[in-house]
């Protein structure tokens, strides 16, 4: 695991900037920072050391091929055996090892061959030299890239904060990425808040050379199982569901460095519990809770599923005393605005697993949006009225667009309605034209949208920071692609059986999670901000110091009378679509205030080297 970054092209950037760029990234690869430069291109790396730690030093160079790479090769030990086969002969047990002699052999299809998650640079100065990225099929890990004023050169990073530093950066904001952060609850890709600057999407490869850059998209291809002769059934989809996950755990827990579970009390991270107390004895669990009596407190379903399946928990607590400045802290890791409030814990329970000694924590991210687990998604299906796509997009909204007409200053209203309309608005019509234009089905069409759409942004990008902030590798099992094949192959009464959602996980899971848990009705994970934005405590003065200030940045976007009017009705009537309103404009303001101040001082990488092309 690695962070990453580079250029392509024109005047060649010096080591005191690409320096720089390294610096921003430092949390994510602490172990060993290198670069990589020729004439009018440079790859570097920050090092996280999982695998082949004692090797697979980066850049990985190969004749007139250099690449650097960011993730985890989970078939890494198949394909070296293929490989070697072939004649290659490899030192130590790095899975990126594997990257350019598989390059060599297919080309650009050589993705094809990766079973996990990656973010890939290469460099072919071979014949038409040129820059090549690739990203894996869900996007679990991020690259954020930009083309120079004149054309001419392409720079790129893992972290939007890292790609800032290069001198040329087009650091404008966009105004209307405001909207689409209140519409969509994140910024979703393929753009970012800067107009100039673009993150790769899911399954793509990008080719740039010569000035000119294009981009290819490769879809998964769903499984095709030896169903039985009725077809697929919840049970027989269980059961394979169960052998393919039990699988990808057994690659994911090999690491040569310590790795552990997060155990939320939900279905989901409590399979991937058990099965990893199947794979790997004494196995460690972490999960997070706040002092005192709050709402949506999953601890105890947690502790049990722990003691269920013997693993050593370690239950992290929060004191919400100390929540704002938590909050002024993992901003500063979020590259773009995300409201989701569990955000903040998240960032806390990576430090603790930081702090006991653990590299990897395995969590169980992506089933709901493979397999149906959300109500929207269901209700959405089932609603046959001509604007069920508003009403499936308002879901998805920190703010709902009836709130920001009225929460909007004049201007910026009239500059959000002059470019067609709210984001909400614009993106639930554009859901409403995949599914009438779609072969898959209503159901199976709103979890690819979102899989490609809302997932990576709102979910992938802030798991990946907020991990990489403490140097903690974030492996998400459910992601994978056996399991993602499979989950495409399904039909959506398999998938929603009756009234059972994420049929299959359920099903799966009664073999190793007790029943209590499998039954229990789904409760997300989540921070109860409505009822920590109330009178007496942090949160609530947080949001009344920063919001209410005459020099708040979100002014410039949002009205400061209809911000108070907002924060007197949660003082007086907290609720929940209140407290959310008013916790998505305290992350934007406190995110504009945080991405505003001074760079830090660069470090200086190993220069491995100059190569001409």
């Amino acid at each position: 695991m690695c962070r990453i970054y580079g250029c392509f092209g024109g005047e060649p950037f010096g080591p005191d900037v690409l320096g720089s760029v390294a610096a921003a990234m430092l949390p994510g690869g602490p172990d060993e920072q290198s670069l990589h430069r020729g004439d009018g291109w440079a790859l570097g790396t920050n090092r996280l050391a999982i695998q082949g730690v004692s090797h697979g030093r980066q850049p990985f160079t190969h004749g007139a091929l250099s690449c650097v790479f960011n993730g985890e090769i989970y078939n890494h030990r198949q394909l070296r055996a293929e490989l070697a086969a072939q004649g290659h002969s490899f030192e130590g047990e790095c899975d990126g090892d594997v990257l350019l002699p598989l390059y060599e052999l297919y080309g650009d299809a050589f993705v094809s061959r990766l079973e996990g998650m990656y973010a890939i640079a290469i460099v072919d100065r071979r014949d038409d030299a040129c820059l090549k990225l690739f990203t894996d099929h869900a996007g679990m890990k991020p690259l954020f890239h930009y083309l120079s004023a004149d054309g001419r050169r392409l720079c790129f990073a893992s972290e939007l904060g890292a790609l800032r530093r290069f001198p040329d950066f087009p650091d404008e904001l966009d105004p209307l990425a405001v909207d689409r952060y209140l519409g969509g609850r994140a910024v979703w890709g393929p753009g970012t808040v800067h107009p100039r600057v673009r993150t790769l999407e899911p399954g793509s490869a990008l080719r740039f050379t010569g000035g000119r850059a294009t981009v290819a998209h490769t879809a998964l291809k769903p499984a095709e199982p030896d169903w039985p002769a009725g077809g697929p059934t919840v049970t027989a989809a269980a059961a394979l569901l169960d052998t393919v996950l039990r699988e990808e755990m057994r690659r994911m827990l090999d690491a040569d460095v310590p790795v552990c579970v997060i155990t939320s009390g939900g279905l989901d991270s409590s399979y991937t519990t058990a099965l990893a107390a199947h794979l790997v004895p004494d196995v460690a669990s972490f999960n997070i809770a706040y002092q005192g009596d709050w709402p949506a407190d999953e601890r105890h379903f947690a502790a049990e599923a722990a003691r269920h399946c013997g693993t050593r928990h370690h239950q992290v607590l929060l004191d919400p005393a100390g929540f704002p400045a938590l909050v002024e802290r993992f901003v500063r890791h979020l590259d773009q605005p995300n409201n989701a409030p569990h955000s903040l814990s998240t960032f806390a329970l990576f430090e603790a697993v930081h702090d006991a000694g653990f590299k990897v924590a395995l969590t169980g991210d992506g089933a709901d949006e493979l397999f149906a687990g959300y109500a929207r998604f269901t209700k959405a299906d089932r609603d046959g009225s001509a604007t069920w796509h508003r009403t499936y997009q308002s879901t998805m909204a920190a703010v709902h667009t009836t709130t920001l007409e009225k929460l909007y200053t004049p201007d910026y209203l009239a500059h959000v309605k002059a470019s067609g309309g709210f984001f909400g608005d614009r993106s639930g019509d554009e859901l409403d034209r995949r599914v009438r234009a779609g072969t898959h089905g209503k159901l199976e069409t709103l979890l690819r949208y979102d899989q490609s759409a809302r997932f990576p942004s709102y979910i992938l990008r802030r798991v990946d920071h907020l991990s990489m902030a403490h140097s903690v590798e974030a492996r998400i099992p459910f992601l994978q692609p056996s399991v993602m094949r499979l989950a495409h192959a399904l039909p959506a009464d398999v998938k929603v059986a009756g009234d059972t959602v994420k049929a299959p996980v359920a099903e799966a899971a009664r073999r190793w999670v007790p029943a209590r848990i499998v039954d229990r009705p789904k409760q997300p994970f989540t921070l109860p901000i409505a009822a920590m934005i109330r009178p007496g405590e942090a949160l609530h003065d947080m949001i009344g110091d920063l919001l209410l200030a005459p020099g708040a940045r979100c002014h410039d976007y949002v009205r400061q009378d209809a911000v108070r009017e907002l924060f007197h009705l949660q003082t007086q009537s907290p609720g929940a679509h209140t407290a959310e309103a008013l916790w998505s404009l305290l992350v934007l303001e406190s995110w504009l205030r945080a991405h505003s101040t001074p760079p830090r001082a660069p470090l200086t990488p190993r220069t491995v080297g100059r190569r001409r092309p």
